[in-house]
């Protein structure tokens, strides 16, 4: 599913933020992504949803090379790809149903079948009662549910977490990890990016540490 041969990134500062990686997920896989910071976490990430693209190394995400996809297939191939950032960039004019569904109207998906699948997603993440409401009158746990429902929206088959449960208390942060594992079960690949190392020995998963370049 997700692959990485002999993969390195260099930034055009001379920065090397990943070094020789060699990765491998199976579909339908969780896995929790570790190490210290400036491991290239977040790099990693990146490459998979095609927000960046290897300097060196073959990066193979369902049975495709992304080298060899073309800058116009790139916004379709995203859309099997859900991505969390711990800052959700919710935008605070639009209700939570228009913040998830604004990813369908792009796509030019017909409104019933909008509300629909905005719906389910509000369903999933626990949030139906507040689909009218604005992300400023939500808890952070709640505006992090909005995101994850954003993400899978398109019902993705990869989901992607940067440090998602980054500014919550403990207790919130493992409602939200097993929010990803419930994704989990419904057949979506889930990598998470997290420094809480207690949280994912909780989580019982696979764990992938990265280790910082050294330059």
């Amino acid at each position: 599913m997700i692959e990485f041969k002999a993969v390195s990134k260099q930034y055009p500062t001379g920065q090397l933020a990943l070094y020789n990686v060699n990765l491998s997920m199976q579909q339908g896989e969780m896995a929790f992504l570790t190490g210290h910071s400036g491991a290239g976490k977040s790099t990693l990430l990146k490459l998979i949803a095609l927000l960046d693209s290897p300097t060196e190394g073959t990066v193979t995400i369902a049975g495709q090379d992304t080298h060899y996809i073309k800058q116009r297939k790139i916004p379709d191939f995203r859309r099997n790809i859900g991505v969390i950032f711990q800052d959700h960039h919710l935008l605070k004019d639009r209700t939570v149903f228009e913040n998830i569904a604004l990813p369908l109207k792009i796509e030019g998906m017909r409104p019933h079948d909008i509300k629909r699948r905005v719906r389910a997603a509000l369903d999933k993440v626990d949030l139906l009662k507040k689909e009218k409401e604005y992300p400023q009158m939500l808890s952070a746990g709640e505006k992090q549910r909005v995101g994850i429902a954003r993400a899978v929206v398109n019902k993705p088959s990869i989901i992607l977490a940067d440090e998602p449960t980054g500014n919550l208390d403990p207790d919130l942060a493992l409602d939200i990890m097993h929010t990803f594992k419930q994704f989990n079960e419904y057949g979506s690949t889930v990598l998470i990016a997290s420094h809480d190392h207690s949280l994912i020995k909780e989580m019982k998963k696979r764990i992938i540490v990265l280790r910082k370049v050294k330059q």
